[in-house]
């Protein structure tokens, strides 16, 4: 072979070495990237999932908007004291205290329209700050202690007005919403838009088949990082559990009204799970043949009932608003009357390309009327004490919540320890009381007591709840 021929031939072997490891990286990083979720590329998807709208063009700085970030600690499932940090916009020459408005679970960004909105009605803004598809997988665990603490912190800030805190979280963000408004009390009302309500069915049974080669793109974008959350539940029988961690199984223990959103074509949270009224009967022509969206009415216990099955007939108000044109702007629709407002978005059946919805428009549905309304009545018009929510927080009290597990002998002074849950517990119906009346409190506690059938369970439950009794701040 002549020496010009070998160096032509070393040459081409050499880019196609270098040809053949791109490929190789190439296909091996999508491949990682479809199994762990988003990865490094969270945040150029967020706005999907989050439910937040990016302004569609530059936006002025924050000049009159103090923001800066402050670390929540907390004790996670491994015993370890762990530390995360929430970011804070507080618009300037306020009066203080002001409203607030808490975004769980995922970080309220500077570009997003909500953002500018509650900060223009002069309310302070707080979320989670450098959040990572990892925290996904904790859904119902570490992340779930994670956003309790963080309202905790946030009401104990003298900026913040504690009669007028909101919740405001889309998709996984939504279910934290919801866990929060049933798990707490203090928050004035709640918005979730697109919540996982039943998280048994979604992750349980509904993401598994994202697994299939022919998924929806989008659930198989996310599937690997929410899978860990089964691992929470390590017993899939446990119905208890799964509906201890779900809204359907939690939904006499709501603290305060909410407003739900939710598209008809959401491939990702499916909207049986909220309400099947507006359900189609058929999956889009887009979807893979055999892949259902449907809730199985045959679930075990209450994870085969929408939420809207299981609240109170009387509270609920359901809107039905046809989507015809995705890109024009509207009100969210509420009956101030009602605890619990739902508004479906009819953009049609299921479909493979979408995400929490497939008519993608740049309308915005704007929230603000309806916190408005619930700001102006404040918390003590607004707080609801049902006798389950009640037997939920001296659960808590007592060291026995499955939701937030306590520790002791870690750190009592950190949120997680069962120190700082009874505190927490104290203030909260402490809050309560002076908001209507201890004698309203006592007669709501021995009548969720008296309903308890265990003899023994229930002479331990009078003993607690005079200890807690005895330990309200009344004013």
């Amino acid at each position: 072979m002549k020496p010009i021929t070998k160096k032509i031939f070393k040459i081409t072997a050499i880019i196609l070495i270098i040809l053949m490891l791109l490929i190789s990286g190439a296909v091996l990083w999508l491949i990682s990237f479809l199994k762990s979720g988003l990865g490094d590329h969270w945040k150029d998807y967020a706005k999907a999932f989050t439910m937040q709208t990016k302004a569609s063009k530059d936006l002025p700085p924050l000049d009159y908007v103090k923001n800066y970030r402050t670390d929540v600690r907390f004790i996670n499932k491994k015993g370890t004291v762990e530390s995360r940090p929430i970011q804070l916009y507080i618009p300037e020459n306020i009066p203080e205290p002001m409203p607030l408005i808490y975004v769980p679970h995922y970080e309220m960004s500077s570009d997003s329209v909500e953002l500018r909105r509650y900060l223009e009605k002069g309310w302070a803004v707080a979320s989670p700050s450098g959040v990572k598809s990892r925290h996904n997988g904790l859904l119902t665990d570490d992340d779930l202690v994670f956003n309790n603490a963080a309202f905790y912190t946030l009401r104990h800030m003298e900026e913040f007005d504690t009669q007028r805190i909101a919740l405001v979280g889309g998709s996984a963000g939504g279910y934290t919403t919801l866990m929060l408004n049933a798990l707490q009390m203090g928050n004035c009302a709640s918005i979730a838009n697109s919540p996982i309500a039943n998280v048994y069915f979604n992750f349980y049974q509904y993401f598994q088949m994202a697994s299939r080669s022919d998924a929806p793109f989008f659930l198989r974008l996310v599937r690997g990082s929410f899978h860990p959350v089964l691992d929470n539940f390590p017993n899939a029988d446990d119905i208890g559990r799964w509906e201890a961690f779900s809204a359907v199984g939690l939904a006499n223990c709501f603290g305060s009204p909410f407003l739900i959103t939710h598209a008809t074509s959401d491939v990702l949270v499916p909207v049986d799970q909220i309400t099947r009224e507006f359900t189609y009967d058929h999956e889009g022509s887009s979807m893979p043949d055999g892949y259902s969206t449907r809730l199985d009415p045959n679930n075990p216990g209450v994870l085969g009932h929408s939420l809207a099955d299981e609240l109170p007939a009387e509270q609920i108000h359901v809107e039905h608003i046809v989507i015809d044109d995705p890109d024009k702007n509207f009100d969210l629709p509420f009956c101030a009357d009602k605890l619990f407002n739902i508004d479906i978005y009819d953009d049609g059946p299921t479909e493979s390309y979408g995400s929490h919805s497939a008519s993608a428009g740049t309308g915005i549905h704007d929230d603000t009327l309806y916190l408005e309304a619930m700001f102006e009545r404040g918390l003590a018009q607004n707080e609801i004490l049902t006798g389950e929510k009640l037997l939920l927080l001296l659960e808590r009290y007592m060291g026995e919540s499955i939701q937030l597990p306590p520790h002791e002998g870690i750190d009592d002074n950190v949120y997680g320890s069962l120190a700082i849950y009874r505190k927490e517990i104290v203030e909260e119906l402490s809050c309560w009381a002076n908001n209507h009346s201890v004698e309203e409190l006592n007669r709501i506690g021995l009548d969720a007591i008296a309903g308890i059938e265990n003899k023994k369970k229930k002479i331990q439950y009078v003993k607690e709840w005079e200890q807690l009794q005895n330990s309200l701040i009344i004013y």
